[in-house]
């Protein structure tokens, strides 16, 4: 495994903490902002701010323009008295906000907790091999605000406010040929998450690093060739032969109609000639529980046991 550099770690949550409400890609509705933000400030007793105006800001398909997106998480991770910065939803826009983001200014602040998933990906992944620091893939504030995910809330406020090593994280699939694509033990830090993010980047100054990694992957409505199209857009620009293992979580709706062939079809065909151990079915991405974990820390993964072992602490 490659020697990986030490990374900056956030610190533990406790009630009261100020914590950012930031929207960097898709926008969102003021009813599902709302709905988080009572759930930060009444359950978990957080103190909560965000950009004026963020409610009504718009821009095509976005929450703004790149400019205005990239300036609020600037605002955030500048802020010395803001412990955690929230996404309020993921969709798309990230990979046009962080050519404009300062990773030196970033880095030379104290280390801020930021959690997400979908096109969160994007930045989180970034933050680890940019800034320096561990990030969270796990539930957004638009989960938050819906509370369908009691699972996933409960491991998220756990691990945020409790600190210490993650518990081990379990295949929900009983059976060994299902969850184990290929066998093996491996040891690396983790990156990765959404599929399509992770293939979106390749090639760009953002393309995630999997040197010494155990690289995670999960979707949503993505038919089984497209998976394909997407798994060997990364396996070309070098990702799977650079990474220590791979990890799938969900993939939601990316079965053929009928169920004919499956996104499992397309994991088989282009991992079946690669020799690194290959989990599946692992709990984490677009539906409940989407169990948090962190980037940037480093794991074991048993792909015949079915589980993922954290080796060590993502907060300070």
């Amino acid at each position: 495994m490659a020697r990986l550099p030490k990374l900056r770690k956030p610190a533990p949550l406790s009630p009261g903490d100020v914590v950012w409400v930031v929207a960097p890609a898709s926008p969102l509705t003021t009813e599902v902002l709302d709905a988080g933000v009572h759930f930060l400030r009444e359950e978990w007793g957080l103190e909560v701010r965000m950009t004026p105006g963020l409610r009504a800001r718009r821009s095509l398909y976005f929450a703004g323009t790149p400019e205005e997106r990239a300036a609020e998480l600037m605002a955030a991770f500048t802020d010395p008295d803001t412990k955690a910065i929230l996404p309020v939803r993921g969709g798309y826009g990230l990979t046009s906000v962080l050519p404009l983001l300062d990773a030196a200014a970033i880095a030379a602040a104290a280390p801020k907790v930021v959690i997400g998933c979908s096109d969160l990906t994007a930045l989180l992944n970034w933050l680890v091999q940019e800034a320096g620091q561990t990030s969270f893939h796990g539930p957004m504030l638009s989960s938050l605000g819906r509370g369908t995910d009691a699972a996933g809330h409960a491991r998220m406020h756990r691990l945020l406010f409790k600190g210490g090593k993650p518990t081990p994280l379990r295949s929900a699939m009983k059976d060994a040929h299902d969850y184990c694509i290929a066998p093996g033990v491996a040891v690396g830090r983790a990156v990765g998450g959404s599929l399509s993010l992770v293939a979106a980047t390749c090639g760009t100054p953002a393309q995630v690093d999997t040197r010494g990694s155990v690289l995670f992957l999960e979707d949503v409505g993505e038919r089984p060739y497209r998976i394909d199209r997407l798994l060997v857009q990364i396996a070309q620009a070098g990702l799977l032969d650079a990474a220590e293992a791979v990890v799938f979580g969900d993939f939601v709706g990316c079965e053929e109609p009928g169920g004919a062939v499956s996104w499992r079809d397309a994991v088989q065909r282009v991992f079946r000639r690669r020799a690194l151990p290959v989990l599946a079915g692992v709990p984490f991405g677009h539906q409940a529980p989407n169990l948090t974990f962190p980037l940037g820390t480093r794991v074991q993964v048993d792909a015949s046991a079915g589980v993922v072992q954290f080796r060590e602490a993502p907060l300070a």
